[in-house]
């Protein structure tokens, strides 16, 4: 359904199996999306990913790359698609998608000293990936692990049409294989999360450094307690999240869903929530309701919802 080529990536949007399909690329409906508006978006997606194709291997398309990006990579070689497949083992599993049409690329100009590797969304809303070089050959480099890297950052790629900031990095810190990693990553949901964080640690480490040599005296425990309150504050605002969004995965494995976290990932914050307070015996009734108004929901239950339930779902899209 996907042809993937050069200059041809294309969509049969006269087969009805063609939304699920696309779900199970990593091409998700955006919410209240029609169909209608759902087939222009991923056309127009498919024809920018087809650009970035004519990207690789010489100066010129590395130009057109960095046009794209807005600042300098240097040549780049495509990542191959046995790596691909590494982080498409991980999302698969855990969300039911592969997401082959994200451009990846190694970038011969380095992008930071421990850089490992990021995601950049383009002016036009494109997701560009990045991975650092010395990953062609090693599938571990410092702390970070080439497979997890990458299906963390494809998370963020397929995700980005939700706009959905409060789960965001709870479901790309999901492909971890860390528990420690899996529970405090979305505790980061902002970059101004980690600077604040950051800053009265420095503070902290300077003010000893200023009152050991002796230069001036100083309490230090102000800054101790400074340094301990905003990660205090992540943790805390976390907790009740992770509460909802376990709640909420509950009452879907209750109603048959036999991969429950696919089907969260495909909904925004405040459908996870209200979920988790949707009685038991309403359940059914609001996902009836959902999947009768919204292309997004009638996917996510047709493909995630366990077949033998009693609940069926025709194909016959939400206008």
């Amino acid at each position: 359904m996907i042809f993937n080529g050069t200059e041809n990536w294309s969509v049969d949007w006269d087969n009805p199996e063609t939304p699920y399909e696309l779900d199970s690329h990593g091409l998700i409906a955006a919410p209240e999306e029609t169909l209608e508006a759902f087939a222009a978006r991923i056309d127009e997606l498919l024809r920018t990913r087809a650009r970035f194709d004519l990207c690789a291997d010489d100066r010129s398309g590395a130009e057109s790359l960095e046009a794209e990006i807005g600042f300098k990579v240097g040549t780049v070689e495509p990542i191959g698609t046995e790596i691909i497949a590494e982080a498409a083992e991980k999302t698969e599993k855990l969300f039911g998608f592969r997401a082959d049409w994200v451009p990846a690329f190694f970038p011969t100009r380095g992008l930071g000293l421990l850089w490992g590797g990021c995601t950049v969304i383009t002016d036009s809303g494109f997701p560009v990936f990045f991975l650092r070089r010395g990953f062609r050959s090693k599938p571990k480099w410092f702390i970070y692990r080439r497979d997890e890297l990458l299906a963390h950052e494809l998370c963020h790629a397929v995700r980005g049409c939700l706009e959905d900031e409060p789960y965001e990095e709870h479901f790309a810190y999901m492909t971890s294989d860390s528990a420690f990693r899996r529970w405090t990553g979305n505790c980061f949901r902002r970059e101004w999360d980690a600077i604040a964080f950051l800053i009265p640690v420095v503070l902290l480490l300077a003010v000893q450094v200023v009152v050991y040599t002796g230069l001036l005296n100083l309490p230090l425990l102000p800054f101790w307690i400074l340094a301990f309150a905003f990660p205090a504050f992540l943790i805390v605002r976390n907790i009740p999240d992770r509460r909802m969004f376990f709640a909420a995965r509950s009452k879907l494995e209750k109603n048959g869903f036999a991969n429950p976290d696919a089907a969260l990932f495909r909904m925004t914050a405040e459908e996870i929530r209200t979920l988790a307070r949707t009685p038991d015996d309403l359940i059914d009734n609001y996902l009836e309701n959902k999947s009768n108004t919204e292309l997004r929901w009638q996917i996510l239950i047709h493909r995630f919802q366990h077949p033998t339930t009693e609940t069926s779902h025709e194909n016959s899209f939400p206008e």
